[in-house]
């Protein structure tokens, strides 16, 4: 069972502003998680593997190849502006 000493370091570690008059809400509602997750921790778990991910999806990534680009000029040929090699654009700030 959450206390309200834990509460308040919960509360500071996740950056949540709660007041005095809202720990004992708090503590209610860390607690009824807590009474959730308690439950899980019973079911039955016989023959299951261990997993760290779930999903089989395996990151593909492709070699890092030199190929090779299109030039300056073809790049800025459709720009509305330009400077020597760079698009020009208006000045924001």
């Amino acid at each position: 069972m959450i206390q309200k000493d834990e509460t308040k370091t919960l509360a500071w570690s996740a950056r949540i502003a709660v007041k005095d008059g809202e720990i004992p809400e708090f503590c209610d509602k860390l607690n009824q998680k807590m009474d959730s997750y308690a439950i899980l921790s019973g079911a039955p778990t016989d023959g299951v593997k261990m997993t760290v991910n779930p999903s089989k999806m395996n990151t593909i990534v492709r070699k890092d190849v030199v190929v090779p680009s299109m030039s300056v000029e073809e790049a800025l040929k459709n720009a509305p502006d330009t400077y020597e090699t760079s698009f020009k654009i208006p000045k924001i700030l």
